[in-house]
């Protein structure tokens, strides 16, 4: 818990620096496909004071509304003549580190792709948000395979037999109640040389929490998994795959990569499965270099996995976990 409690106490300096290590914009894809959600916009505003020798120079924002009715805010400085060089430069950090974009993003693929049967809602996101750590697709000629797991609902044990069986590696993002619950089956993973990745202490949509639970929700797991299994967690999958990009900061800034998805369907509602033969065609049609989502309580997922991964090699893919990212 120890690096936990450094974390946070450091959370102040991290979040400064999110623009200036992030670099990243607030126009994303909104069209959501087949994975969810919509967006919700908030802002944030800090007033930055900047004191050279016995002058004081004052950086603020001030509403202003447009004809169209898009508030916009405006720096307003007070004049100082007798300015350094340095002081403007250093208000200029100022002002560039005191806007945090907290804009909630929910991630989603349109339909539109690109020669490479790739979703080039994936493809743009990859480029944007490269200077975070952050993952959409894998190499060329490589699949990712990943599991979201929530919770246990008899399944996993079979998933991680037919991996086996095909000699293939996934990632596993692994909440804390799944570990608490299921530590045999979080154990064999480890053994059997898959990726656990977090997924988080409690599962919130993290762009409504603060900053230090942000940090609690990722570290807590973190010095858990850490210290009941001897593993050592370096990717990170965000709750309902809603973000922002002052969150994706402060992922990179904890060590971890952001993985995201290039496929996904409707498998994890447990009463509403897939029809098989539909799924399995749904996935083969789809088929590129990405990262893969499926949710392990699926038991179509389960029933058609050996035929997906015998399908992928057969079409020149290598399928893995974590090391086909690396």
């Amino acid at each position: 818990m120890k690096i936990r409690k450094i974390l946070c106490a450091l959370t102040a300096a991290v979040m400064i620096c999110s623009v200036s290590s992030c670099g990243c914009a607030a126009d994303v894809p909104s069209d959501s496909g087949d994975a969810t959600t919509t967006t919700t916009v908030t802002t944030t505003r800090r007033t930055e004071e900047t004191t050279t020798n016995a002058d004081t120079s004052v950086m603020g924002t001030e509403d202003e509304v447009t004809d169209d009715g898009v508030v916009t805010e405006r720096p307003v400085t007070t004049d100082n003549s007798d300015k350094t060089e340095e002081s403007e430069q250093t208000d200029e950090a100022a002002y560039a580190s005191s806007y945090i974009n907290i804009t909630k993003i929910g991630w989603g693929l349109g339909k539109d792709r690109n020669d490479k049967n790739q979703p080039i809602d994936a493809v743009n996101a990859a480029e944007k948000y490269k200077p975070c750590n952050v993952l959409f697709l894998a190499p060329d000629g490589k699949i990712c395979l990943t599991f979201d797991e929530g919770y246990e609902n008899g399944y996993t044990a079979q998933i991680l037999d037919i991996l086996k069986e095909k000699n293939v590696k996934a990632v596993f993002f692994v909440t804390y109640d799944y570990c608490k619950s299921s530590p045999e089956l979080v154990q064999r993973m480890i053994d059997e040389g898959h990726t656990v990745g977090n997924h988080s202490y409690t599962h919130p949509s993290f762009p409504d929490c603060s900053d230090s639970q942000v940090i609690d929700e990722i570290m807590t797991l973190h010095d858990y998994v850490a210290e009941k299994f001897g593993y050592k967690m370096t990717l990170f999958r965000f709750p309902k795959g809603e973000f922002s990009e002052k969150c994706l900061d402060t992922v990179k800034s904890l060590g971890y990569s952001s993985v995201f998805w290039s496929f996904a369907y409707n498998d994890w509602d447990t009463a509403a499965q897939p029809d098989k033969a539909e799924a399995l065609e749904k996935i083969k049609s789809s088929t590129h270099s990405g990262i893969y989502l499926l949710h392990a309580v699926s038991e179509t997922n389960t029933a058609i996995l050996g035929e997906v991964i015998d399908y992928w090699k057969a079409e020149g893919y290598t399928v893995g976990g974590g090391e086909v990212l690396a």
